[in-house]
């Protein structure tokens, strides 16, 4: 079992090590390092460098060459341990340091893709936990992405015996050989993968980033979590800094043998309070409470309708993972545009996959992440 003992999940810090790849020469685009030409008026390094930072894990940097020129960045550079043998190289020195910082994962990422995924981490780790592979690579408008994934350091003997033994150069192979999951992201309306190769492509990533929205918020959460006080917290400082949030907010939770009633459904904007089930008694099952259901989809529809940012919906649940529940109402405020934030249980990754079409951001149940989620929302 590739996950026993370790979560890359939901304790990255403490199992997973990142590496950016940062590549060759770049002599299609003049020379010099590819990852410091600009796009949006930002160097892809160091933009990539604080997208993976926001993972919440080390961080170091494979590159040939005289270490220096990396200074600024502030991070290990790892040379390649065997030369000539490509990103894979990369790759295996990389394992190699991770291993030795005690760390049982490595994610890698290109240092020429100016749109990578912020939920790079969590996506690959659900994708390879769900499938119980030792790797995960990432996926957009059916093509595989292998230099983006994610590597369990139990693979470094494997890897090396690929590369010295068997002449195995290509990332899609070894990706193939160790039987790595593939975590899909949408290809529309920007491919998240899209890489810089030639001057033309910094050109078209110019007009690329223009098209760029904020996606949907969801902290994934582990099984049995709950995650209301997390977001009761982020709707108290977004007020603090002046915001004014929609939605609703859960106070209470069921478990086996508390009254249904003790859950209680907070409307945002007007604080009113109601039940979302129906009390049957001390044991009795959960049954919608259909007024309390209404309720909500109103103060839903009274966000939307006033253009609240963000909206908070207290989690996608079982109702809503059958397409029943608040469904319709989720789907509204993201059809309009706007920052909509919820909890997903990891048993209901795969219906909140299906439902949001993947055109969400994956965050990990830690505040920061949540506030990060936001800062970064379009203006």
């Amino acid at each position: 079992m590739p996950f026993a003992g370790t979560d890359p999940l939901f304790a990255p810090a403490d199992c997973c090590a990142g590496l950016i790849l940062a590549g060759g020469e770049a002599r299609r685009m003049g020379g010099g390092d590819k990852g410091r030409h600009g796009v949006a008026g930002r160097p892809m390094l160091p933009d990539l460098l604080e997208t993976l930072a926001g993972q919440g894990i080390v961080l170091a940097l494979s590159a040939n060459g005289p270490a220096r020129r990396f200074a600024d960045l502030g991070l290990p550079v790892l040379a390649d341990a065997v030369p000539g043998l490509g990103p894979l190289g990369g790759l295996l020195t990389g394992l190699d340091w991770a291993a030795a910082q005690g760390m049982a994962w490595l994610l890698t990422a290109p240092c020429d893709t100016p749109f990578l995924p912020k939920d790079l981490l969590p996506r690959l780790a659900a994708a390879a936990r769900m499938r119980e592979r030792p790797a995960a690579v990432a996926a957009s408008g059916g093509s595989r992405h292998p230099v983006a994934g994610l590597w369990s350091v139990s693979l470094r003997q494997d890897l090396r015996r690929f590369l010295l033994e068997e002449g195995g150069r290509r990332m899609g192979g070894w990706a193939e050989r160790c039987g790595a999951a593939e975590a899909d992201w949408p290809a529309e309306p920007v491919d998240p993968f899209f890489n810089v190769n030639h001057p033309a492509d910094l050109a078209a990533a110019e007009g690329l980033a223009a098209r760029r929205g904020g996606l949907a918020g969801a902290v994934l959460l582990p099984k049995g979590q709950s995650g209301h006080a997390l977001l009761a917290e982020f709707a108290a400082r977004l007020r603090g800094a002046g915001e004014t949030p929609g939605g609703l907010l859960q106070q209470g939770g069921k478990s086996e043998g508390s009254a249904p009633g003790a859950v209680r459904i907070q409307a945002l904007d007007t604080g009113e309070s109601f039940s979302l089930m129906q009390d049957l008694g001390r044991f009795g099952s959960c049954s919608v409470d259909p007024w309390g259901l209404c309720a909500a989809s109103a103060a839903l529809r009274r966000a939307v309708a006033r253009g609240q940012r963000p909206v908070l919906v207290n989690k996608f649940g079982p109702l809503e993972a059958d397409g029943e529940g608040l469904a319709d109402d989720m789907m509204a405020v993201m059809a309009e545009g706007l920052p909509l934030l919820t909890t997903v249980s990891i048993t209901r990754l795969e219906a909140w996959m299906a439902f949001c079409g993947g055109l969400c951001t994956l965050l990990p149940p830690r505040p920061a992440a949540v506030w990060r989620w936001w800062r970064d929302w379009p203006a």
